[in-house]
């Protein structure tokens, strides 16, 4: 995704605020222990990557953040105040288990 100045200094804040925002409307039984671990957002500041891991069912959390998302762009749009609404994209962050798999392979660790 082809980025700009504007739209790093955005993810930023997006990043931020996105985990009190979730907070507010879902609940730990819903989706479990919720990491956001990275934001990015397109040049022209109309879709935004979400990147996220869980202890949990990553499904069920994906289901419901997929349903809220329409709840967290309206309480982003009142933070930022941008003119444009922002599209998210729910996407989990497998960077752990490639890591964890990773190791197993490793014999210096062991």
């Amino acid at each position: 995704m082809k980025t700009s100045p504007r739209s790093r200094k955005l993810a930023a804040i997006v990043h931020e605020h996105l985990p009190t925002i979730i907070q507010k409307y879902l609940t730990p039984n819903q989706i479990g222990f919720l990491t956001i671990t990275g934001v990015e957002i397109s040049g022209d500041l109309g879709i935004a990557n979400v990147f996220f891991t869980t202890i949990g069912s990553a499904n069920e959390a994906e289901k419901h953040l997929r349903k809220i998302s329409r709840k967290i762009v309206y309480e982003l749009l009142k933070i930022v105040k941008l003119r444009r609404e922002i599209v998210l994209n729910w996407k989990r962050d497998e960077t752990g288990k490639i890591i964890g798999q990773i190791d197993k392979l490793n014999p210096a660790k062991k």
